[in-house]
């Protein structure tokens, strides 16, 4: 079994890694999850722009408005969950940097998912979220201009 080194920081600037790590770590859930939100707002509008459209159809020239107005919310969403990856990849860049003066227990606990597979992982859901929202847009402008037919 590896005999433990543990950390050489004292334990002021161990307890300031602990507490950068910690709020780094939370920052990452926190876009995670605002990512995922902005998918479901993004999700409600549509849906609820079809709603409107069938229950009380629009006239042709409000239903080139309103698939103008959900195509620009898509491409705000898109620029959104974007930005949420690119701090989530800051954040975890901060944690890898601050991880490297933990102890080798930790470096090897941390090291137990590899950031490839952590990289591929977020990125694929990047795409498929990225996917959803281009392809929700296309469906319901699609469906709201034949509706006004």
């Amino acid at each position: 079994m590896e005999q433990l080194a543990p950390s050489e920081l004292d334990d002021v600037t161990h307890a300031e890694y602990r507490l950068l790590y910690d709020a780094a770590a939370r920052n990452v859930l926190f876009a995670k999850r605002q990512q995922w939100r902005m998918v479901e707002y993004f999700t409600l509008i549509a849906l609820a722009l079809v709603a409107i459209g069938i229950a009380v159809p629009f006239a042709p020239d409000v239903t080139r408005f309103v698939a103008g107005f959900l195509s620009f919310v898509g491409a705000a969403s898109l620029g959104v969950v974007a930005m949420l990856q690119s701090w989530q990849g800051n954040e975890h860049a901060k944690m890898a940097y601050l991880a490297t003066d933990f102890s080798n227990f930790a470096r090897n606990a941390l090291r137990r998912k590899p950031k490839l597979s952590g990289d591929i992982h977020r990125y694929l859901m990047l795409l498929l979220m990225l996917l959803y929202i281009v392809v929700l847009d296309v469906v319901v402008v699609r469906l709201l201009l034949d509706i006004a037919r």
